[in-house]
């Protein structure tokens, strides 16, 4: 299908234009249809942008679903906006072939399936569910306001998450710069002072300053090829499913990037179980897909062994209570909900809670981090400013 734009004139002679993606025979029909006098219609050549279909494009789509079906545009017609308005071809494609699986009989919830497949979506089990809960009950628009509830919960968490990496990252890469510049550069020029004579009589300090300084310069384009190289691989390693996630079991061990990642998966934890309840999905299903959102091996195991005791019969608190992984104040806001039957609205409580505690804490490591940094590098610089003045003092007393 290709983007046209027309102009015309409506039954009362006025000037109106628009812009249609779609088979040209077809628009032409649809617009005349309106009762309009096509003067104009031309095909808008510009490229639709490039890339995959990503978890942003959904939930702004999803958003844009919830306004439509709101004001009682019927699913059919309110994905063919979609597809009509889009200027990414892969959000295009997906929801096109959503579209032409309904009219090909499919559930909306089948239809999505099949289109998540196609595009290797992860976490989508979760969304179907959501969904199919509200078709199933013939309340789309409910639905699509818990899920589109929880996916700005998640692009909140990984803003928070992305944030607190991407800073440490650049005050390091920087202050690897620094460091590079100053024994690349401006140490073998300082160096060139000194005879080989004298820079055997240098204090130690000042031998393995200027002697490192050297090396790097000497080979410099091997360094960056190193880096390069490293960069690389990294890169490459953070699309490879098997090592992020034998990456992400080897993180949760430790001490304190475990701990966030602890939180961060308790809040993803109660957020989604919040929307799936309150969107009408039963607790066993929801504590079943929930296990998709979380990535410690313990807390997986844990909502299994959660799921099989509800199916018994028993409470999630009294699983719970029993478990160090979930603290007590959510334990007792999970007996609160339990008693009062309101489970939907206490887990969005406690995932709004436990993102703002990933929040706090995060903040507060980063204040803490971020002179650590500046003080690792001002000590280095330091030392390298005393071993310059070292050679200087050692080179006039040698002089006298």
């Amino acid at each position: 299908m290709n983007r046209y734009s027309y102009e015309g004139l409506s039954k009362r002679g006025d000037k109106v234009s628009g812009k249609m993606i779609g088979v040209r025979e077809e628009l032409v029909n649809e617009i005349r249809a309106k009762g309009i006098i096509l003067t104009s219609i031309t095909e808008d050549r510009r490229a639709m942008r490039r890339g995959r279909y990503t978890l942003k494009d959904f939930k702004n789509n999803t958003e844009e679903l919830y306004h439509l079906t709101s004001a009682g545009i019927k699913l059919d017609q309110a994905i063919a906006t979609l597809v009509k308005n889009s200027r990414k071809q892969a959000i295009h494609d997906f929801w096109e072939g959503v579209l032409s699986r309904i009219k090909e009989g499919q559930q909306f919830s089948a239809a999505l399936r099949v289109g998540f497949a196609q595009a290797g979506f992860s976490g989508a089990e979760l969304y179907i569910n959501i969904l199919a809960v509200g078709e199933e009950i013939g309340n789309l628009k409910s639905a699509f306001r818990n899920l589109l509830d929880y996916l700005e919960f998640k692009s909140s968490l990984y803003k928070e998450i992305k944030s607190a990496i991407s800073y440490p990252l650049f005050l390091v890469a920087m202050s690897l710069v620094t460091v590079v510049i100053v024994c690349g550069f401006i140490l073998p020029r300082f160096a060139k002072i000194f005879t080989p004579d004298e820079i055997k009589k240098l204090p130690t300090l000042s031998k393995l300053t200027i002697g490192y300084g050297q090396v790097l310069n000497a080979h410099f384009p091997l360094v960056i090829l190193i880096a390069v190289s490293t960069i690389a691989t990294i890169v490459w390693l953070a699309t490879t499913p098997a090592f992020v996630a034998g990456f992400k079991r080897w993180a949760y061990t430790l001490p304190l990037v475990g701990n966030f990642m602890i939180l961060s998966d308790l809040a993803n934890l109660f957020s989604s179980l919040g929307s799936m309840l309150g969107g009408g999905v039963d607790v066993s299903r929801a504590l079943k897909l929930s296990s998709a959102v979380v990535g410690s091996p313990e807390l997986m195991n844990l909502l299994s062994e959660t799921n099989d005791e509800v199916r018994k019969g028993n409470r999630i608190s009294q699983v719970w209570s029993s478990n160090a992984l979930i603290p007590e104040d959510a334990v007792s806001l999970v007996v609160v909900g339990e008693n009062s039957a309101r489970m939907g609205e206490i887990f969005e409580t406690l995932g709004r809670r436990y993102l703002d505690n990933f929040k706090t804490d995060i903040a507060r490591v980063l204040g803490l981090l971020e002179p650590l940094i500046i003080v690792i590098v001002g000590f280095f610089i330091a030392l390298v400013v005393i071993s310059i003045m070292l050679s200087v003092i050692s080179l006039g007393d040698a002089a006298l």
